[in-house]
C-alpha cells in the first residue's frame, strides 16, 4: 500500500511539474508574441458587459450594442492617450532641461556643505583620511556629473529609439482593435469553444478556478489603479503647493516607485526631507514630512477597504515573487508570478473560512 501511495506521489509531481514548465514556457515565449490578442480578449470581456446591459434580451440588437460600445471605447481612449501624452511630452522635455539646472543650483551645493562638514570634523583627527575622501568626494562629484550631462542626451535617444518602433507599435495596436472587435461580437462563441477545450469532469474545478483569478485580477486592478491615482494626485498637488517644479513629472515618479512592495513613497520622500533639513531649508523640509505623513495616513486607511484582507499579500511574498518573476519569464514575470500568489492564498483561506 505505502508502494502505491509512493508512485501515485511520485506521478503526481512529475505530472504538476511538467504543467508548470509548460505554463512557463507558454508565459515567457507565447505570452509576447500573443500579447496584442491577450489585451483584446481582455478588453472585450469588459466590454461585453455593458453590451449585453445595453440590448437586454434581443440577441440580434447585441452584436449592433457590442460595435458601438467598443467604438465609444476606443475613442475615449485615444483621446485621453493623445491629450496626456502632448501634456506629458511637454512636461518631459522641460524637465530634461532642469535636470541639469537643479544639479547646479541644488545637489552640487548639498554636496559640497556635506564634504566640508565631514572635512572640517576629521582635520585634526587624521590628515590623510582626510585627503582620501577628499580624493573620494571628487570622482564621486565628477561621476554624478557626467551622468546628469549625459542623462539628457540619452533619455533623447531612448524617446528617438521609441518612435523608431511606432510602424510596428501600430500594426499591433490595429491587430488589437480588430481582434477586439471580433471577440465583442462572437464573445459566446469564443467562450464555448474555450470551455470544450475542458476534459469532462473538470469544469466544475475550471469554473472556481476562473472565479477566483478574475475576482483577484479585478480587484488588483481596480483597487491599486485608484490607490496609484490617488498618490499621484497627493503628490502632485503637494509639490505645486511646496513649489517645486515640473511637479507632475516628479510625482509620476515616485507614484510608480510607490507601486514597488517595502519601498513605498517613503524611500524618496524621507531622504528628501533629511537633505532639506541638512541644507536648513527648515520649511520646505516640514512641507515634505508632512507631505509624507498624508499620503502613509491615507494610504494605509483607503487600501484595506480597497484591496480586502482576503487577497493581501506580505510584503516580502510580493518582493520575491515580483523578483522570481523578472528572472524566470522577465516583464511579464512580475505580473504574473504575484496574481498566482495572491490567486492561491485567496483560495486558501477561503477553503480554510468555509472548513471552519
Amino acid at each position: 500500500m505505502n508502494i502505491e501511495k509512493k508512485r501515485e506521489f511520485i506521478i503526481n509531481t512529475v505530472f504538476y511539474a511538467f504543467i508548470i514548465c509548460m505554463a512557463l514556457i507558454v508565459c515567457k515565449y507565447l505570452v509576447p508574441i500573443l500579447l496584442p490578442f491577450i489585451i483584446s480578449f481582455i478588453m472585450a470581456s469588459v466590454l461585453v458587459i455593458p453590451a449585453k446591459k445595453l440590448a437586454g434580451k434581443d440577441n440580434k440588437a447585441r452584436r449592433f450594442c457590442a460595435i458601438m460600445v467598443g467604438i465609444a471605447f476606443f475613442a475615449l481612449l485615444f483621446w485621453g492617450i493623445a491629450f496626456l501624452g502632448v501634456a506629458l511630452m511637454d512636461w518631459f522635455l522641460g524637465f530634461l532641461e532642469f535636470i541639469p539646472r537643479l544639479y547646479q543650483e541644488e545637489i552640487l551645493p548639498l554636496l559640497n556643505f556635506l564634504y566640508l562638514e565631514a572635512t572640517e570634523r576629521l582635520t585634526f583627527a587624521d590628515p590623510e583620511l582626510t585627503e582620501k575622501i577628499n580624493g573620494v568626494f571628487q570622482n564621486f562629484v565628477g561621476n554624478i556629473g557626467n551622468f546628469i550631462s549625459s542623462f539628457s542626451m540619452n533619455a533623447i535617444k531612448a524617446v528617438t529609439s521609441g518612435i523608431a518602433g511606432i510602424p510596428g507599435l501600430i500594426i499591433k495596436l490595429i491587430l488589437m482593435i480588430i481582434s477586439c472587435f471580433f471577440f465583442l461580437l462572437d464573445y459566446d462563441k469564443v467562450m464555448a469553444f474555450f470551455f470544450s477545450l475542458i476534459p469532462k469532469g473538470k469544469e466544475k474545478a475550471f469554473e472556481t478556478v476562473k472565479w477566483y483569478v478574475t475576482n483577484t485580477l479585478l480587484v488588483y486592478i481596480r483597487s491599486y489603479s485608484l490607490l496609484f491615482l490617488m498618490t499621484y494626485v497627493e503628490l502632485t498637488l503637494g509639490f505645486q503647493i511646496l513649489g517645486i517644479p515640473y511637479a507632475p513629472i516628479i510625482g509620476l515618479m515616485v507614484a510608480v516607485f510607490d507601486i514597488l512592495p517595502v519601498l513605498g513613497t517613503g524611500g524618496i520622500l524621507l531622504p528628501w526631507t533629511v537633505v532639506l533639513l541638512v541644507m536648513k531649508n527648515i520649511p520646505m523640509g516640514i512641507g515634505m514630512f508632512v507631505l509624507y505623513l498624508i499620503i502613509t495616513i491615507i494610504r494605509n486607511t483607503m487600501e484595506p477597504k480597497l484591496v480586502g484582507k482576503q487577497i493581501g499579500l506580505h510584503p516580502l511574498a510580493t518582493m520575491i515573487s515580483l523578483y522570481v518573476g523578472l528572472k524566470v519569464i522577465g516583464f511579464w514575470g512580475m505580473l504574473i508570478f504575484p496574481t498566482t500568489l495572491a490567486v492561491l492564498s485567496s483560495m486558501k483561506k477561503e477553503i480554510q473560512e468555509r472548513e471552519l
